[in-house]
């Protein structure tokens, strides 16, 4: 989070002092509660809220020149009586701001972990339009991409596109 409002701040700055005129920046998101859950006798029950965050700047042709991509995802568990179960005072973290506390590396395939993999998608859409991003079906299908990447990315280019659209 703190990551795309820096993004966010330079790309203003630079724009506000005249030096990258032709530079616009926008923000976009997804919100989706689709691995929520609900209780049963044996087990409790998750409400479970995804939000992706992405920031970018971009040129006069609308192509990527920085890109900032993070997810909220903040779960609730609660049991058969609608009791939460979960302590609603902790801080949530997004996770990047959870690093290598997140645990996808252990599960991942090429070794990864969630910001690592963030990063290098990240890191191909610079250079690119939205319609480019929006295009690949999936990491595998591109060269580049398909020994660092192994995460869905729909809803991250969903949010890149509506950042893209909200651009100023």
């Amino acid at each position: 989070m703190k990551k795309v409002l820096a993004l966010t701040l330079v790309a203003v700055l630079l724009a506000g002092c005249g030096a990258a005129a032709s530079v616009k920046t926008g923000l976009g998101h997804t919100i989706s509660v689709e691995k929520s859950k609900d209780a049963t006798a044996e087990a409790e029950g998750l409400a479970q809220v995804d939000t992706v965050m992405a920031a970018v700047t971009v040129d006069s042709s609308n192509k990527i020149l920085g890109v900032v991509i993070d997810t909220a995802q903040v779960q609730i568990n609660f049991d058969a009586t609608g009791k939460i179960t979960t302590n609603i005072n902790e801080e949530k973290q997004t996770k990047v701001e959870r690093g290598y506390d997140y645990g996808m590396k252990k599960a991942s395939s090429i070794g990864k972990e969630w910001f690592e993999q963030i990063a290098d998608l990240e890191k191909w859409m610079v250079g690119k339009t939205v319609d480019k991003i929006t295009a690949l079906k999936s990491p595998a299908d591109d060269a580049d991409l398909k020994s660092k990447v192994t995460i869905s990315i729909g809803d991250y280019q969903k949010a890149v596109a509506e950042a893209v659209k909200n651009a100023r």
